[in-house]
């Protein structure tokens, strides 16, 4: 099984769209920390904190509040709703159908490999690569702020869901933003099964990734609906904002449970689905 997942991993570096949201996101980070900078976000909210026409002497932004911006701020929910699910959906939407279409899965599965070892290499593959892209942003918005401004407490805004004004120093910000980059990285996780499950049965990744997609942002539609305000809860796109929770004081555990729970429930449902697919594929057609 190890030997196989090196093998699925080998494969992901050797194509250039597994580097794009690497690549997309350092721009996005050093496009935050321009804006950090030479907005002067720290200073806003001192002054929503300690009331306008006031002076705040010190630092206002650090390395802490380069990482929160993009996890939690209101700046980070077309990061965590859009751009990341995107590129997401680009790796796990491809793992099987890429290679369906091109004849490399038919050629694995005739000699003796046991599909269930090559179906687990590819989701152990998939999540490793999530993890991977969650944490080189977290880690690539803090090192600039550390660069550009050192490191240090900071006041927070709350989140987009729960508005609040917060000040954490810096090792309680470490703290936090190391739960929001998991939970966020749980999220894209249940998410990119989604494109994962599609892929097992379609022959064509755009397919795959391109339903993923839409299927998302259905889900972000009909929960604005008043109407289906009794099923919003069940929907993936009410939980994928969980990691910005790790910033509302106090913490609100028994919400980040209920999210996570309902995410677990997608990826093993979406598992399941995706095992059965694979294990019943017809590698003659």
């Amino acid at each position: 099984m190890l030997r196989q997942i090196g093998f699925e991993l080998f494969k992901m570096s050797r194509r250039p769209r597994t580097y794009l949201g690497f690549a997309a996101f350092l721009v996005i980070n050093f496009l935050v920390l321009l804006g950090v900078k030479y907005g002067d976000v720290g200073q806003m909210a001192a002054n929503q904190a300690v009331g306008f026409g006031s002076e705040l002497v010190g630092r206002t932004a650090t390395a802490e509040m380069m990482a929160w911006v993009t996890i939690a701020s209101f700046a980070s929910v077309p990061i965590l709703t859009m751009f990341m699910p995107f590129f997401v959906s680009l790796i796990f939407g491809e793992i099987v159908s890429g290679e369906s279409a091109d004849g490399t899965l038919r050629t694995v599965l005739a000699r003796p490999v046991r599909r269930g070892s090559l179906f687990g290499a590819k989701f152990i593959a998939c999540m490793i690569y999530v993890a991977g892209l969650v944490g080189f942003v977290g880690l690539s918005a803090y090192v600039m702020g550390w660069i550009a401004f050192g490191r240090g407490g900071f006041i927070s805004m709350g989140t987009f869901e729960q508005p609040m004004i917060t000040y954490y120093n810096s090792s309680e910000a470490l703290y936090r933003l190391a739960l929001a980059y998991g939970l966020t990285a749980a999220a894209m996780a249940a998410f990119g099964m989604i494109a994962f499950f599609i892929s097992t049965w379609l022959s064509n990744s755009m397919g795959a990734i391109g339903g993923a997609v839409m299927l998302l942002f259905a889900m972000f539609i009909v929960g604005q609906i008043p109407y289906f305000a009794p099923v919003k809860n069940y929907l993936l796109s009410t939980h994928l904002l969980v990691g910005q929770k790790a910033f509302v004081d106090p913490m609100p555990w028994r919400e980040i449970w209920t999210s996570l729970s309902y995410l677990g429930a997608y990826l093993a449902g979406l598992f399941a689905g995706s095992v059965l697919i694979f294990w019943r594929k017809d590698i003659l057609t």
